[in-house]
């Protein structure tokens, strides 16, 4: 039987941790349709804590990424720094034309690589 509460800041730090939503219910006491629905009104209310997973074939095992995502609206190219504690972004520059000049900020988040296959293009 399903607990009627669940531990939030569990609820969060197993979320974070990638483990599986079934096993998360299964810890927490609970069913997965319960944990599914309480982490999309979590993330509904803060979106950056509860970030949307990304699962499907070619996932890279790589941990996520902070990044900070940048577009030149000179040279039209969009491009991501590294967006950890510490960085200090007040240098980025286009990496076409080398200026900040008209560099426009279009946020941060957290990027997953992804595996690419690779062609095979003869001897």
């Amino acid at each position: 039987m399903a607990k009627d509460m669940v531990d939030r800041g569990q609820l969060h730090k197993l979320f974070l941790s990638g483990k599986p939503l079934r096993e998360i219910a299964k810890e927490l006491g609970s069913t997965h349709g319960s944990i599914r629905t309480m982490i999309y009104h979590e993330r509904l209310r803060n979106p950056l804590e509860w970030p949307v997973r990304v699962t499907y074939p070619g996932k890279s095992e790589a941990p996520v990424l902070m990044m900070h995502l940048y577009e030149c609206e000179d040279c039209f190219v969009n491009f991501a720094v590294e967006d950890y504690d510490g960085i200090d972004h007040s240098a980025t520059v286009c990496p076409i034309c080398g200026t900040d000049e008209m560099l426009v900020d279009k946020g941060f988040g957290k990027f997953a690589l992804t595996s690419t296959s690779t062609v095979n293009r003869g001897a």
